[in-house]
């Protein structure tokens, strides 16, 4: 395979970069690359790896284009709406980039097609917004050894690591089926500003050029968390839950028991004994709340104040964290543990 005149004068900026060069860039053209999610993560994401020289790029999604995409799926315009969005997203890079061949997938991922699919590609990239599919995602390519780089936002921040990279961490073992995380934390309920897709997007597409090229240092052992209203990328290496049979710990899964209370022994206290804290936005909040429950958004709950007000409370009351998806309660869980603040529970409705 070799590059045309064409493509040597379009890619001239990064084949002159010495860990580039034109092996690199006909590395890039040889590479097959599946976007699972035509979204607000995946429309950076397929814009930049088309424009970088990425030869083969797959496009899986089954949704139409809407009006309130806009705001950060920035392939489609208002003229687009009610089209199919692997089929606008085909059109848009066709017009970007010839050299790029396009294929679309007008479909669900599922455990049925997700292996036939998944296997014709070298790197995954995961821009859903769900948990479903995450893990339809995660046991592909643990089964086929094929690298997935995983990307979510949410309101103002938002998180990306890559799994299964030489056979590393993978998703599951971040997040297990155990914990039963609920598929409603999409933009849809909880917001997000368009900005914020953007960032994510692109640096999965960099983590997927990085890997091509075995350039700079992989996000394998580690999960990256941008901040977009404090300007703030923090890094946080990550160890497996699970140990080598595939199992909870048993010190983490006596954990979990212990923390995750239902409604029915919430209704059997003292309601003097117990502050029930929401961890939703003001409006999840107050659209719907527990009786009696006060509200510290997730994102407030790492202030100083908010944690001074928590740790007096939990010596006089028994703190419960309460959300409809039950892996903020986790992550907000995990916070108040590393504040010494051990005596909460996480409320559970179903």
């Amino acid at each position: 395979m070799n590059l045309s005149k064409i493509e040597l004068k379009r890619y001239n900026r990064q084949i002159i970069i010495d860990n580039i060069g034109i092996n690199g860039q006909m590395r890039l053209k040889k590479a097959k690359i599946l976007i699972i999610g035509a979204g607000g993560l995946g429309c950076p994401i397929l814009l930049y790896l088309a424009s970088s020289g990425i030869g083969h790029i797959g496009i899986l999604d089954y949704d139409t284009i809407d009006k309130s995409n806009l705001n950060r799926q920035i392939l489609y315009a208002e003229k687009d709406e009610k089209i199919l969005k692997t089929k606008a997203a085909q059109e848009k890079i066709n017009i970007l980039n010839s050299h790029c061949q396009i294929i679309a997938y007008n479909i669900k991922l599922n455990s049925n097609n997700s292996l036939d699919i998944i296997k014709k590609y070298d790197i995954i990239v995961d821009a859903s917004d769900n948990f479903n599919t995450r893990y339809v995602i995660d046991f592909a390519c643990h089964k086929l050894h094929k690298p997935h780089i995983y990307g979510a936002i949410q309101e103002f921040e938002g998180q990306i690591c890559v799994f299964n990279y030489k056979d590393n961490l993978r998703y599951s073992s971040i997040y297990p089926h155990d914990l039963n995380l609920e598929n409603n934390n999409n933009c849809n309920i909880s917001g997000v500003i368009g900005e914020i897709t953007g960032t994510i997007g692109i640096l999965q597409a960099t983590e997927v050029i990085k890997i091509i090229l075995g350039i700079g240092d992989i996000l394998n052992k580690k999960i990256i968390n941008y901040n977009l209203l404090k300007a703030s990328f923090k890094s946080h290496y990550i160890t497996s839950i699970r140990d080598k049979n595939n199992k909870l710990k048993k010190s983490d899964n006596n954990a979990w028991k212990k923390s995750i209370i239902s409604q029915y022994i919430i209704n059997k206290l003292n309601s003097n004994k117990i502050l029930i804290i929401d961890i939703r936005n003001k409006r999840e909040f107050h659209k719907k709340h527990p009786v009696y429950s006060i509200n510290i958004p997730l994102r407030y709950l790492k202030f100083k104040k908010a944690i001074e007000f928590l740790y007096n409370q939990c010596n006089k009351r028994i703190i419960i964290l309460y959300c409809n998806n039950i892996s903020r309660s986790i992550i907000a869980s995990k916070f108040l543990y590393k504040n010494n603040i051990n005596r909460h529970y996480i409320l559970k409705e179903k």
